[in-house]
């Protein structure tokens, strides 16, 4: 019996893909890497540090150098009845300057857009100029627009220098003929030689959450700064000089309020100044970075952040004004560090499927080691965010979790190929029962691993086969033999046999591999006799010119090599060895003298089994010594008891 020529193919591919240790190294990082560099991480990476980001907030305090002036619900409230609907006239805001620089204030700023002149109010925008005008201490918002609009197109060259953060040698903005246009929201009002302006755009990630902040913006070959950026290095130049901030950071928000810094309402704030003595106002502004800006649901100015979905723009310009004064932000180990951490942990995980060879024990330590890894990772994450550092991990635990999954399902699926190939391939040695006992021991690759084993063999001839095929056709010869075939298979089966193969009208069978078997020489002779059985029964159903054919059987025990042996295309299980030849001798020895031979080692295996009549000692080839042979039978009370 030989596999088919499609059950080799698959039985040698699952063996590569089994033993190809460096077929499935280079396949499992492979897979890793095109995993690793899906663009989907980020957001997860980042959902799992706005948790961090949070807890943070919620065990820091924010900078007191900073109040915001809350242009909130109540102001636009309160202020309706005296000035009108928002926008106010800028005559408010200069006297709201005044009153600030009375009060010491260090700086000034403005997070609201002053691009438009009040044309029903000019007086109002003149006064703020003027007030502008007489100190360094105020700072606007600027922003830039979508390359869609064309509102606010302005050339580069006629922008002022004040607007950009640095300029390159040998280079000059006003001096570029043919510029390119830029579409930016600028504080016009203003006289620009007192422009100290700064961009107030926010980076949004795809997920549209405010996480970043950029420190400058390239544009065109010319860097814009952010006014965070513009009030600190106005404020603290020697500092930027010698410690330049990095284009972004990762904003480290403190506190969880809706407004975490120091704040007052822009209407309460007026009222204060009308009333309250000079040194209460001092005491609130004095020295402090005072932010004005709009908090109210009406106007518009909320984002989402880590913190909450609707964060006032105002308290995020704070915090990342306070993050660049403070030089505390949140940032991220070295680029490579998440592949090489991911390469480190998959090295482990693919090493932990090598060392166990049971599937199960596989599953068990591989999982328990991504359990783990999911622990040590968070934890990790957890204390590295409370140093202002945070680490991707969450997408690294993902994408070994997934590789845990898929290795498990890859080897599983190895190990249902492999049962499924034993299966069929001995299934047509063994019976199917047997070898169904067989594939469920864990230890059943070893079990049929090539190895040298205690066996009894047997070999059976039909004697007159040659007249038998010269009184029928061919396929009536076959159709008998397949016939008789079946009852003899079935004798094998029926004690735990390996059939080996069909020799023509011959057949070999071993018993004591690949289960092992202590019985192997008894249950050898019993099916012997058994078979003796079914070619007498058998006989009587053919017809009478048929009945003449006969049976010679030979067997011998010892030790033998079995496993698999043939080529990549066609190959049997089988034994081979000294004991199977002479179990071959034996069965040619029993023509003209008995249908059953043994030998002297399987007669002395089957003690008070059975009957042995001596035989003779018998010269055989291969061997210098003689043989002594035995005819079994069946002992009188088992004989009588069956």
């Amino acid at each position: 019996m030989r596999p088919s020529a499609t059950e080799n193919k698959s039985h040698w591919l699952t063996k590569a893909l089994q033993e190809n240790r460096l077929f499935q190294l280079l396949l499992f990082f492979s897979f890793l890497t095109v995993l690793y560099f899906l663009p989907f991480w980020s957001i997860v990476d980042a959902k799992y540090n706005d948790f961090l980001i949070r807890h943070v907030a919620e065990q820091s305090r924010p900078s007191d150098q900073i109040i915001i002036i809350e242009i909130d619900d109540k102001s636009t409230s309160e202020m309706e009845a005296q000035v009108g609907h928002w926008p106010w006239p800028r005559s408010q805001h200069a006297i709201l300057i005044e009153q600030l620089r009375l009060s010491k204030a260090k700086a000034i700023v403005f997070d609201m857009f002053l691009s438009e002149r009040d044309i029903y109010r000019p007086d109002s925008d003149d006064y703020f100029n003027e007030t502008v005008r007489l100190e360094t201490d105020i700072f606007l918002a600027a922003s830039l627009l979508s390359d869609q609009s064309n509102s606010d197109q302005n050339e580069l060259s006629q922008l002022p220098l004040e607007l950009f953060k640095q300029i390159p040698k040998n280079s000059n903005p006003s001096a570029k003929e043919g510029s390119e246009t830029i579409n930016i929201l600028l504080p016009w009002i203003v006289d620009p030689q007192y422009w100290q302006v700064g961009l107030v755009n926010f980076n949004v990630d795809t997920d549209f959450v405010a996480r970043k902040f950029d420190v400058f913006y390239n544009l065109k070959g010319w860097q814009i700064p952010s006014l965070p950026y513009k009030i600190y290095s106005t404020l603290y130049p020697e500092i930027i000089s010698k410690s330049p901030l990095p284009q972004s950071i990762t904003l480290k928000y403190k506190g969880i309020d809706k407004v975490p810094f120091n704040s007052i309402s822009y209407v309460d704030a007026l009222n204060n100044f009308e009333v309250a003595e000079s040194e209460i106002n001092e005491k609130m502004f004095k020295g402090k970075i005072v932010i004005v800006g709009a908090t109210a649901t009406g106007l518009h100015d909320l984002r989402s952040t880590p913190i909450s979905a609707n964060y006032p723009g105002t308290a995020i310009l704070a915090a990342a004004l306070s993050n660049m004064i403070e030089r505390d932000y949140f940032v991220f180990p070295f680029k490579p560090y998440r592949y090489l951490l991911l390469i480190a942990f998959g090295s482990i995980l693919f090493y932990l499927y090598l060392i166990f060879a049971d599937y199960k024990k596989k599953l068990f330590y591989s999982g328990f080691y991504i359990l783990g890894l999911a622990g040590f990772l968070s934890l990790t994450s957890w204390y590295a965010s409370s140093y202002s550092i945070l680490i991707n991990s969450l997408s690294l635990w993902i994408i070994l979790a997934i590789s845990y999954t898929l290795l498990s399902f890859y080897q599983g699926l190895i190990e249902f190929l492999q049962r499924q190939h034993a299966m069929r391939t001995f299934s047509r040695f063994m019976d199917p029962e047997v070898v169904r006992h067989l594939i469920a021991d864990k230890e059943w690759a070893s079990t049929l691993a090539h190895k040298t084993s205690q066996v009894s063999v047997l070999f059976s001839d039909i004697r007159g086969f040659t007249s038998l095929s010269e009184k029928r056709s061919a396929e009536q010869v076959m159709e008998i033999l397949n016939d008789y075939f079946d009852l003899q298979v079935e004798a094998i089966f029926s004690t735990r046999g390996t059939l080996d193969k069909f020799i023509g009208d011959a057949v070999m069978a071993f018993w004591g591999a690949p289960i092992d078997d202590e019985e192997h020489a008894v249950n050898a002779v019993k099916t012997a006799l058994k078979m003796v059985d079914n070619l007498m029964a058998f006989r009587k159903t053919l017809p009478v010119e048929l009945q003449e054919f006969d049976v010679g059987i030979g067997i011998h025990s010892g030790e033998a090599v079995v496993g698999m042996l043939g080529s990549k295309r066609r190959f049997d299980y089988t034994a081979i060895g000294d004991t199977v030849n002479l179990a071959s001798r034996i069965e040619g020895v029993t023509k003209g003298r008995a249908r059953v031979l043994v030998s002297q080692t399987t007669k002395d295996l089957c003690v008070n089994q059975f009957e042995f009549i001596y035989s003779g000692e018998f010269s055989v080839k291969g061997r210098e010594e003689k043989v002594k042979l035995y005819e079994p039978k069946l002992l009188e009370n088992k004989n009588s008891s069956k």
